[in-house]
């Protein structure tokens, strides 16, 4: 799965004994905008060094959603999910050529 959207933070690496994570936090472009923060684990933490990163710029995030449940002391399930990025790249919008030149279908050629 992926996600686009444009950079709004990229927090620093937690260390949690030998378990490393690092925090992606994007802004979708969609109609109505979500904040999404997606996390990169162990050797994936390394990936958000890349230029491409850096705030402001729009990328395309690919995840996997990961889940699981949890029992606390009094023996209640509790559940989590998280999305996991494995692989960030730049993403440019395309633009069609229909987007680029008006319609013009009054303007013949005789």
């Amino acid at each position: 799965m992926s996600i686009k959207g444009k950079v709004q933070q990229v927090l620093e690496t937690e260390e949690k004994g030998n378990f490393r994570v690092r925090k992606l936090v994007i802004e979708t472009m969609d109609k109505y905008p979500q904040v999404v923060a997606l996390d990169f684990c162990q050797n994936n933490v390394g990936l958000l060094d890349d230029p491409i990163c850096k705030t402001g710029n729009n990328v395309e995030v690919f995840y996997n959603v990961r889940g699981r449940a949890w029992e606390n002391k009094e023996g209640k399930v509790l559940y989590f999910t998280s999305l996991q990025g494995w692989k960030v790249r730049e993403y440019k919008e395309e633009v069609t050529t229909q987007d680029q030149a008006p319609d013009r279908e009054d303007d013949l050629p005789f």
